[in-house]
């Protein structure tokens, strides 16, 4: 029971790092406008790939592809995640594309589950996370293994039932 508890810990602490990285910065300046109203009715061309600034296209290069695909509300968040790109740190802008290139990559399915994670993470306090995880990093490769493989796996597509067929 414990061994499934550490795999589900270490689901938790990739997805709490991944959403860090990501959306905390972007809550922050959401939060921050949050009386600001801006009318301007060149908005929402504002949101094409072709609106964005130079600053903008640097910051979200790896979502370049998809862009056209992502809802509004989708496209606002990563464009305030932006912001915060030009002050980072090479090696932090370096993580941050990575990590929304992974992010951009996933299924929604995934995406749902990575925030479930996330917010079952937000309920363990930071103490008991570094302990269980203290706990996980002196287990053995051979241990951490067997853990993995203790793990539920989780169906590729749900399982649907075959509609009845009609009689005529």
């Amino acid at each position: 029971m414990q061994q499934g508890i550490f795999k589900r810990l270490t689901s938790a602490v990739c997805a709490v790092a991944l959403f860090t990285t990501l959306f905390v910065p972007a809550v922050s300046a959401q939060s921050a406008n949050i009386g600001e109203k801006n009318h301007s009715p060149s908005k929402p061309a504002r949101l094409e790939w072709s609106g964005l600034t130079p600053t903008q296209h640097q910051a979200l290069a790896p979502l370049a592809a998809s862009w056209p695909g992502l809802s509004e509300d989708q496209k606002k968040k990563w464009i305030t995640l932006s912001h915060n790109y030009a002050k980072l740190p090479p090696t932090d802008q370096r993580k941050l594309h990575q990590r929304m290139a992974q992010w951009a990559a996933l299924t929604p399915r995934q995406r749902t589950l990575a925030r479930l994670n996330f917010s079952q993470t937000q309920l363990v306090t930071p103490e008991d996370k570094a302990e269980r995880w203290e706990i996980y990093q002196s287990l053995t490769p051979e241990q951490k293994k067997a853990l993995a493989e203790l793990a539920p796996k989780l169906p590729l597509a749900p399982k649907v039932a075959k509609p009845a067929s009609r009689a005529k």
